[in-house]
């Protein structure tokens, strides 16, 4: 019997040797090094990142220098490419990683901060040693010209290599929107050994920030915080209560995200409803176009997350005043190195418009396609089998089936879709599956349209897993 670790293993070997040998089937493109180099720049920024990761490179050769950054710093490479570019660039620069690591983080732009949370967990990954023996001066962070995601870094690995948030923090605050970025990298302190130790004491300064409230930025940077540093039955109080009150909608935003670092087995009972009518409230609010925007819409669904663990009438009534809003909204996360998603079923009203936000935050890409009954397995063979389309506007390994309802593209890791789409009018336990190649035994849920959601919530049914073909024991995972 293969265990279910190395059933995983074998899956996920397969797919990276599939589509190994799909790159290796493609030309790598011709870069010309010898030119200045912001062309070499713009002609590597051309490059899609299947291009991208087919071009020539040498770590003993310094003319490939560039190349190795554009690796380093290009959203959505899986992890392999990140970690040969750092390597190679601290010998061609005999430099550390830190300085490696900090110069790549100026050349990230501040909407790209999904790269930023890759560079900056390898940064930190250092031993505190290391971290000593680079310590970033306190004359880096006074050149005014530092990016907002190279700062993070920085004071991340400052109070790492201290030990202490207090030097940093002092810095910080003397200096024009730092403490904001230093209160942003919090979240990526590790939660083990000396990172442990900093997030204790941090916890103490984020409160005082919270307590301060003279900065909007710093305030809702320490709400976005403080769910990953201290979540607790505390922090969810002190948030839900930042949620009803505050009139700043990047507060109220920051605050429902870090809400959702807390694991629901710390969600306080008694705080669940008031919260998720201050949600369906402060919704309601809003004008009517906003209410579709991605932020509103991320509040809502986990306003309806909130009202599901409300137990009877009351829950129901917040889902019903939740959905009056505007569109149903299930965001399914994957599961980093697990090869599933975080949602196993979720119900849907037939008829109803309804959103999916797909988010991957694997290293392996992902797609998520929604398919009639019963056909799982023909979709996740087809759409497995199929080439890498060339044409772009072709969404790679989805089937061209009657039986397919609706398809995101492939995710890389850091992206996000919206797939939305009008649930069927025919109720019925739908399938939802990655068709990326091999994943379709492990990655797959169940969306189950229903007549009437109202009545489905007061006496709700469990829909089968399509594989073991027993009752799903959880809808997520």
């Amino acid at each position: 019997m293969v265990s279910r670790r190395a059933q995983l293993c074998i899956i996920i070997t397969c797919a990276a040797v599939t589509l190994g040998a799909r790159l290796g089937a493609q030309q790598a493109p011709r870069i010309l090094l010898d030119q200045p180099a912001r062309a070499v720049e713009y002609q590597l920024n051309r490059l899609s990142n299947d291009e991208l990761m087919l071009v020539e490179r040498n770590a003993t050769d310094q003319k490939y220098q560039l190349v190795y950054v554009a690796l380093l710093t290009r959203k959505g490479l899986p992890p392999q490419f990140r970690d040969e570019a750092l390597a190679a660039l601290v010998k061609l620069k005999n430099a550390t990683r830190t300085g490696v690591l900090l110069e790549a983080l100026e050349k990230v732009r501040a909407e790209d901060a999904a790269v930023a949370d890759k560079l900056i967990p390898l940064l930190l990954a250092q031993s505190s040693e290391a971290l000593k023996a680079e310590r970033v001066d306190n004359n880096w962070f006074l050149d005014t010209s530092r990016q907002p995601l190279a700062l993070r870094g920085g004071y991340a690995a400052l109070m790492l290599a201290d030990g202490s948030p207090d030097a940093a923090w002092q810095l910080a605050s003397k200096l024009e929107g730092h403490l904001a970025e230093l209160i942003r990298a919090i979240p990526h302190i590790p939660a083990t050994g000396d990172g442990a130790k900093l997030r204790g004491q941090l916890t103490t300064r984020l409160a005082t920030a919270l307590s301060d409230g003279n900065d909007a930025a710093v305030t809702a940077a320490a709400l976005g915080a403080i769910g990953h540093v201290r979540p607790d039955a505390a922090t969810f109080d002190l948030l839900a209560q930042a949620v009803a009150k505050t009139t700043d909608p990047a507060a109220r935003v920051a605050a429902i995200r870090s809400l959702q670092a807390i694991p629901e087995a710390a969600w306080p009972q008694a705080s669940i409803a008031p919260l998720a009518r201050a949600i369906a409230t402060r919704v309601g609010e809003l004008p009517p176009p906003q209410r579709t925007e991605p932020d509103t819409l991320d509040v809502i669904q986990f306003g309806d997350r909130l009202a599901a663990k409300v137990a009877g009438a009351d829950g129901a009534a917040i889902r019903r005043d939740l959905r009056a809003l505007g569109v149903q909204v299930v965001r399914i996360q994957t599961l980093p190195e697990k090869l599933s998603f975080d949602v196993r079923w979720f119900a849907v009203q037939a008829g109803k418009p309804i959103q999916i936000a797909l988010v991957n935050v694997d290293a392996m890409p992902h797609n998520l396609v929604v398919g009639r009954p019963g056909s799982l397995e023909e979709i996740g063979t087809k759409g497995g089998a199929l080439p890498m389309p060339t044409d772009p506007s072709i969404k790679p390994f989805v089937p061209a089936l009657p039986v397919v309802v609706a398809a995101t593209n492939l995710l890389k890791d850091g992206d996000t879709e919206r797939l939305s789409f009008t649930a069927p009018k025919v109720p019925g336990e739908y399938v939802f599956v990655c068709t990326f190649p091999g994943h379709w035994m492990r990655m797959y849920g169940v969306m189950l349209v229903v007549d009437n959601l109202d009545a489905w919530e007061a006496k709700p049914t469990v829909p089968i897993d399509p594989m073991t073909k027993q009752p799903f024991t959880s809808p997520r995972n």
